[in-house]
């Protein structure tokens, strides 16, 4: 590729300029000239940074805004042909300069571009732009971010939740999961409709080959998860229990089915859009399904962990304390994940 600089752009510099114009019909293909200045006066409400080749010509441009501390969304990208390899490295600068998270969202088109570069792929809500074309939220984790914990209280709180003792079962792979899954899914779907921004199936019972509790977990992901107002009667009224909180552990809310309802057995984890915590699990069960002895390793120590709790405890174990005698293991293989997968480490100094 030839020699390019990469640096913060001054948007209101190349306004006008027919190679910014070019750059976001690529990245958004606006229909009309109105619409190109409805684009123009969005990008200059974000933040932007240009690629420019020897000469000073603008050949690439990425605009973004802040989600929260932990992520930043990409709302525009695109390079001119033929600056290949150049859109790594905007995505790259991204992430260094911010030092979070980097979320994307796109189409089928550009859906192998990020899966290349690292980024998580999982279905989203459809654009109101685009009704019928199916859309992706794409999430590039930071290293850093991966490897920190929240400082402060969890903050706690039984809501709707009570404490549950007995013994913790650990059950061969069943071939029923992903059907659990898909049926606890639609009923998410159907109480939030486009507010769920991704629902995904992770934990043990999404890694084929691996024993586990009966218990779906799915991610949900929202905008705010602190916003309650804006999901939590949906979920009730969909037949969900409001288990709890921890607003100070990635603003954590937990979810299950109420007993009488004929849904699968969940726990059902919000999370905001962007926050650490769902992309620890989404990357440790996808290692898992690709990484036998890793899987292994897991499956005994979660037989271990159950055994151990039950002398402990007997019939009077919790599933807290079950998790925290996994939590080492878990911990070491996720800091091996986390390093094998060459993610970024931070902002440049």
């Amino acid at each position: 590729m030839p020699e390019t600089s990469i640096r913060a752009m001054d948007f209101a510099r190349w306004r006008d300029d027919s190679a910014l114009h070019e750059l976001l019909r690529r990245a958004a293909d606006p229909p009309t000239p109105a619409a190109l200045q409805a684009l123009l006066d969005r990008c200059a409400t974000l933040e932007a940074i240009g690629a420019f080749d020897q000469g000073g010509a603008l050949i690439g441009a990425a605009f973004w805004h802040r989600l929260h501390d932990e992520a930043v969304e990409i709302e525009y990208l695109a390079v001119l042909t033929p600056h290949r390899g150049l859109g790594t490295e905007l995505v790259r600068a991204v992430q260094q300069t911010c030092g979070t998270h980097v979320i994307a969202r796109t189409d089928h088109d550009a859906l192998e571009f990020y899966r290349r570069r690292g980024f998580i792929c999982v279905p989203t809500a459809t654009d109101p732009r685009w009704p019928q074309t199916p859309r992706f939220l794409c999430l590039l984790p930071c290293q850093e971010l991966l490897a920190t914990q929240p400082k402060g209280p969890s903050g706690f709180e039984l809501v709707e939740g009570f404490a549950q003792l007995g013994i913790v079962q650990i059950h061969p792979p069943q071939e029923r999961w992903p059907e659990d899954f898909a049926r606890l899914r639609a009923l998410i779907q159907r109480a939030l409709g486009d507010s769920a921004l991704a629902i995904e199936h992770a934990g043990s019972t999404a890694v084929p080959g691996l024993p586990a509790k009966n218990v779906i977990d799915v991610v949900l992901l929202v905008t705010d998860s602190d916003a309650e107002e804006r999901y939590v009667s949906s979920l009730q009224d969909a037949g969900l229990l409001f288990w709890h909180r921890e607003p100070g552990w990635y603003a954590h809310r937990m979810f299950r089915p109420r007993p009488q309802e004929s849904v699968p057995a969940a726990n059902i984890h919000v999370f905001s859009l962007g926050s650490t915590e769902p992309l620890r699990m989404l990357l440790f069960r996808d290692y898992l399904r690709t990484h036998h002895p890793e899987r292994e390793a897991y499956a005994a120590t979660k037989r271990q962990a159950a055994e151990r709790l039950a002398q402990l405890r007997g019939d009077a174990g919790e599933v807290m304390e079950y998790n925290r005698l996994k939590e080492p293991f878990i911990r070491e293989l996720g800091a091996r994940i986390q390093a094998s997968a060459g993610l970024p480490r931070g902002p440049r100094t």
